[in-house]
């Protein structure tokens, strides 16, 4: 997973829309394309976030963000009610 940190998730916004880019895909390769798809004629990159491929029209005036963001964290049961915890009260 080289480009990417653990426990985080990576998006690539082109235009506007954004993609989630599969964890098998190395983060530092693909801005690489993008940003040779914007050096030269418009061209298609490419994602994939593993269940689907996504081919996207890259030029120029493309406006392109790449987001890291860390994973929510996941509860450790189903215990618990969806506002939180309750409070224990007095009778």
């Amino acid at each position: 997973m080289r480009g990417q940190l653990r426990d985080t998730r990576t998006y690539v916004e082109i235009d506007g829309r954004e993609y989630l880019l599969g964890s098998e895909l190395d983060l530092v390769e693909v801005m690489g394309r993008i940003e040779a798809a914007a050096r030269n004629e418009a061209a298609f990159v490419d994602l994939s976030d593993g269940d689907q491929l996504v081919s996207v029209l890259v030029s120029r005036r493309s406006r392109v963000v790449v987001t890291v963001r860390p994973l929510e964290p996941q509860p450790d049961s189903d215990d618990t009610p969806p506002g939180g915890f309750l409070r224990d009260w007095d009778l």
